[in-house]
């Protein structure tokens, strides 16, 4: 299979490419060459800008386009009008974020509108884009395409400050704060996502799909990493309440703590892609992966997480918690 990947030199992207070759097939890369250029020696290469710089994938064709790397829906309808002709199938990855009603995050619940139509702010408007995104794609490939709405996504290459920001903060051993042991807590490795991805285009699934993880409970997440950073560590839980009373915020402020009034969003349904096959790599492996990664000093936070810094509990703000908490305790 001939496989079109725009992007993919920094997350989901490069897991898209590993697993497209992994399952032998030739890929290409189309993107602006900012981000790794040439970190697949045997893999094509083609620099251009997707936003007015197309032209130089003309004449070309492939059975598959990822794309994992649409926010703009005025750049993705590009993209998508250029390649109508010139691909079989168009894979748009976006995100459980377009859903609007927490209680309904199943593939036919309501979807977010975007207020502004000639918004391009990603960041306030992150989740209403993609559902312009996904409609554009929908509207140009029909049943040739495919949207696949990611939740949290893990694993090597995570350039935003959650699981690795995590992963650093118990490795260096100590006393941790934690909400509750019992929160539902949902992700999925970028593999399991990507090797989905390309079976779903085997199997020339189209549609609306969910794809993050089942959810467990976080006990598990801290104590698994705990295990593997091999650090003497105690977690302890301060509960919701004392959390939101000092104004720590929900998954940035304290890495995917969700309040309990919230926890409906660590509980989306993704029974469509379990029954077309969706796996799932063991937690203890994740973890294991991502914390070797973490240590090589690979990790490079991207610009999303630059601005996330600013929710970020820092060491000495969670000592100070620890310290108030403990004290109210005595």
């Amino acid at each position: 299979m001939d496989v079109l990947i725009i992007g993919g030199t920094q997350f989901v992207g490069r897991h898209l490419v590993e697993a497209s070759l992994d399952a032998g097939h030739n890929v290409t890369l189309f993107n602006r060459g900012r981000t790794d250029p040439g970190i697949y020696p045997h893999v094509e290469e083609i620099h251009g800008d997707r936003d007015g710089g197309l032209e130089v994938l003309r004449g070309r064709k492939w059975d598959v386009v990822y794309d994992p790397s649409g926010y703009v829906p005025r750049i993705v309808r590009q993209s998508a009008e250029f390649l109508r002709d010139a691909v079989d199938r168009y894979i748009f990855v976006s995100t459980i974020s377009v859903y609007s009603d927490i209680n309904d995050l199943s593939e036919t619940g309501p979807l977010l509108e975007l207020a502004n139509p000639a918004s391009e702010d990603v960041l306030s408007d992150y989740g209403a884009l993609k559902v312009v995104c996904e409609q554009i794609v929908a509207e140009i490939y029909g049943e040739r395409t495919l949207n696949a709405r990611l939740g949290f996504v893990v694993g090597q290459y995570d350039p935003i400050t959650r699981l690795p920001y995590l992963l650093q903060r118990f490795d260096k051993g100590g006393e941790k704060i934690a909400a509750t042991p019992d929160q539902p807590i949902q992700f999925i490795h970028a593999r399991d996502a990507a090797d989905w991805m390309l079976g779903a285009v085997e199997q020339k699934l189209s549609g609306d799909f969910n794809l993050t993880g089942t959810p467990f409970p976080m006990h598990e997440l801290l104590d698994t990493i705990v295990e593997v950073t091999g650090k003497p560590t105690t977690i302890t839980y301060v509960g919701d309440a004392f959390l939101k009373e000092q104004g720590i915020g929900g998954v940035d402020g304290l890495t995917y703590w969700v309040p309990k009034e919230s926890q409906a969003a660590m509980n989306v349904s993704v029974q469509r892609a379990l029954d077309t096959g969706l796996t799932f790599t063991p937690l203890k492996t994740t973890i294991e992966q991502t914390l070797d990664w973490v240590r090589s000093g690979i990790y490079k936070p991207d610009m999303f997480s630059e601005v996330l810094k600013q929710f970020v509990l820092t060491q000495e703000r969670e000592d100070e918690l620890l310290a108030l908490w403990h004290q109210r305790q005595s």
